[in-house]
């Protein structure tokens, strides 16, 4: 994603400096966009109850088991609404709305797997995130020059999360845990775009969203041994992510 990021910027660069110099890029605009969405969605479990009573190599190696880096990505489109102002000096603020449909998943599951702490004893580790429906409410500053804006923006998101994780032993321990919130965070970006001069305009940008974790814990599935004194396994799922995408807009 940073390799995408650093040929956007390449190109805004690239860019000529002005095709129009009595562009106006003032008014409210609306239009749709659709780009790539990648996440790096880090896990991280905490064992509790019952697991006190085994080896520390063998709590070390189920929580690690159960703490994958999934890299999640797919397809994001969506539909933005927003007003910018011009000043004489080229520079322009403004606020933008937008909502994306993401499909931004991953999910894995390892197979039985023997421990390294006792041969005998194998883990199968799953886990799976689901990125949906996100809304963004952010701030722009930018600079334009006749038919090109180059900006960036900050501002409130939230996005609908889901995850999965779920551990199977050969000796019948059965435990799985789904924890689904809509989580909210900061988003930023930088952008560059483009005026075609008839109220239609192109945008290219890249937006980081920092959002909050998503906190689960494991249950016991019907026929699962072990049950008495219980084992507990605590995961907080990580949900940062990033778009690339182009908005196309229609000044009002």
């Amino acid at each position: 994603m940073h390799k995408r990021l650093s040929l956007l910027i390449a190109l805004s660069l690239a860019a000529p400096a002005a095709l129009a110099a009595n562009g106006d890029w003032t008014g409210w605009y609306a239009g749709v966009h659709a780009g790539q969405g990648d996440s790096d969605a880090e896990a991280n479990t905490t064992l509790g109850g019952q697991w006190s009573v085994e080896s520390q190599a063998l709590r070390d190696e189920v929580a690690a088991g159960l703490s994958p880096g999934l890299d999640a990505s797919g397809s994001v489109y969506g539909l933005q609404v927003g007003y910018n102002h011009q000043f004489t000096s080229g520079f322009v603020l403004g606020a933008e709305l937008d909502w994306s449909k993401l499909g931004i998943d991953e999910d894995r599951s390892t197979g039985l797997t023997p421990t390294a702490t006792f041969p005998s004893l194998s883990y199968d580790y799953g886990n799976a995130i689901e990125l949906d429906d996100k809304l963004a409410l952010k701030g722009r500053i930018g600079w334009a020059s006749g038919s090109h804006l180059f900006s960036l923006s900050v501002g409130w998101v939230q996005v609908d999360a889901q995850a999965f994780a779920g551990i199977v032993s050969n000796g019948n321990y059965l435990k799985a845990g789904v924890g689904s919130d809509t989580l909210e965070g900061t988003e930023i970006g930088v952008a560059y775009q483009y005026d075609f001069g008839n109220q239609w305009s192109l945008r290219g940008e890249w937006l980081m969203a920092d959002v909050d974790s998503l906190g689960f814990d494991t249950e016991y599935l019907p026929g699962s041994s072990f049950t008495s004194p219980p084992y507990t396994e605590s995961v907080r799922q990580e949900a940062d992510f990033e778009t690339l995408r182009l908005a196309l807009n229609y000044r009002f």
